[in-house]
């Protein structure tokens, strides 16, 4: 029995630890081509309109393996990689795929998250407010990619087994990503909403920096505050 089990243990770390393995390497391949070509983008845009008008920000920035970001005036697009590999859950419409159901580990996936922050959220280290997650890119051991996201991200790259990750298709999704956090604004909550706040509110609120702020949010006055700080 106990030979049975060490086996079944050999041929599990065969299926799925070095599967995870060389997607996590793949998965890093890709991200790492992801920060180049942000940073390419940053550096066009800057050249075609952050010299036009200096007093709109253009940045690239790397913050360490797994974390980028580019800072366009008001907002920050943060490109994100999971250090771990995931699969679906089951009952998931992707295993209907016959390129799926031709070969089960393809629907592992290493994950590149896309997100929208407030630039002062950033600068001002506004722990509490909130951003907005534009797109996921998920890749799997063939370089095949979907994305789930906001926009025509939400369907243009939907098949996994049509999509094969490319310079070209990623410049797509970033620009599209930027574009998406454009068009995004923030929001002036309703006067009414936020007449009342106690002085620990207004102190709490000045100890961070600011007003905890979101786009879908706008700001935060009332009980918000007092529940985002217990």
């Amino acid at each position: 029995m106990q030979d049975e089990n060490y086996s079944e243990i050999l041929t599990r770390l065969a299926d799925k630890a070095s599967l995870k393995q060389a997607l996590y390497r793949s998965t890093l391949e890709v991200f790492g081509t992801m920060k180049t070509l942000l940073s390419k983008i940053a550096t066009r845009m800057h050249q075609d309109y952050g010299v036009k008008d200096p007093s709109v920000e253009i940045q690239y920035k790397e913050n360490n393996q797994f974390e980028a970001q580019l800072k366009f005036s008001g907002d920050m697009l943060m490109i994100s990689m999971h250090s771990n590999i995931f699969n679906f859950h089951d009952g998931h419409s992707i295993y209907q795929n016959p390129y799926i159901k031709a070969d089960e580990s393809l629907s592992f996936c290493g994950v590149i998250y896309l997100h929208n922050f407030l630039a002062d959220s950033i600068k001002y280290n506004r722990l509490s407010d909130e951003g907005s997650l534009v797109a996921r890119i998920l890749v799997n051991k063939e370089k095949h990619f979907m994305v789930e996201g906001d926009g025509a991200l939400g369907f243009l790259y939907e098949d996994l087994a049509m999509n094969v990750v490319s310079e070209e298709k990623l410049i797509d999704i970033i620009e599209r990503s930027i574009l998406i956090c454009l068009d995004s604004d923030l929001i002036l909550p309703p006067f009414a909403m936020i007449k009342d706040i106690t002085l620990h509110q207004k102190q709490s609120i000045t100890a961070a920096s600011g007003y905890p702020t979101g786009k879908r949010l706008g700001y935060l006055f009332n009980s918000e505050i007092q529940s985002n700080n217990i």
